[in-house]
């Protein structure tokens, strides 16, 4: 992982998070309903879940064993054959072996050209590990806010890393019309300039006082409920004044993420 994330977490931290909000989401798979909905991902039930992150889990550790994503029919069928809950745990622990085995230095393929490293995924796998811990809670009614600290470089994840994974498709389709302009975002002490351009979007973490002057929108929130409206899990905390660049932003992460 490269080191200008400024919100970053050292490695360890990120390896605890991630272990005590897999820990939690693997006890869950193993004791709820299988075919409760998740309604942040409604086409889900939370076997599917499940078995969409084991997936992740695998093809990532995957990615790092071999240096290159896997292709074609990769996943192997003793672990299709996997319940979810054991599949699941299988696959992450054949990640965080991976991990253990390398240096975050190490090199591995992911779709940021300037960080083709083990630590991007260590990090981007936390992320993923306790959105979907949230998720399977929701589903459950008891939702548990995600680590302060953790959801503060997560915001910082969402704008600077997940856009640039949708770069390609955002440049084939324009913005509907007056759908630009500038936001701020801010919490917990730090703020994000967004600036919404016809087909790309431009992220500082420098907000300048002429930057939060031009600002059509400032959307202020904690740290876990603005992450949340990100990855469109929660309600949108409440803008200054919202001329819909605030619905602009989701619909282009959503096509991003």
């Amino acid at each position: 992982m490269k080191r200008d994330y400024p919100y970053a977490l050292p490695y360890d931290r990120y390896r605890e998070l991630m272990a005590q909000d897999f820990a939690r989401l693997l006890k869950l798979t193993q004791t709820a309903d299988p075919s409760s909905r998740v309604p942040a991902c409604p086409e889900w039930d939370i076997e599917q879940l499940a078995r969409h992150t084991a997936l992740v889990y695998l093809q990532k550790a995957e990615t790092i064993r071999t240096s290159v994503k896997p292709q074609g029919h990769w996943i192997p069928e003793d672990i299709r054959q996997l319940g979810p809950a054991q599949m699941l745990e299988t696959c992450y622990q054949r990640l965080t072996g991976e991990f253990d085995s390398h240096q975050p230095s190490d090199p591995a393929e992911s779709w940021v050209a300037e960080d083709q490293t083990v630590g991007f995924w260590i990090r981007r796998l936390t992320h993923e590990t306790a959105i979907h811990r949230y998720d399977i809670e929701a589903a459950l009614d008891d939702p548990q806010p995600i680590h302060t600290n953790l959801a503060v470089d997560g915001i910082d994840e969402v704008l600077t890393v997940m856009f640039e994974r949708g770069r390609a498709a955002r440049g084939t389709e324009a913005a509907p019309e007056g759908a630009t302009g500038n936001l701020v975002l801010e919490s917990g002490g730090h703020a994000w300039s967004v600036r919404l351009l016809p087909t790309d979007v431009e992220i500082s973490r420098e907000v300048s006082r002429e930057a939060r002057s031009e600002a059509s929108t400032i959307i202020s929130g904690e740290p876990h409920d603005l992450l949340l409206w990100l990855w469109g899990r929660g309600p949108l905390p409440a803008p200054n004044d919202d001329g819909g660049a605030a619905a602009e932003l989701r619909r282009r992460l959503a096509a991003s993420t």
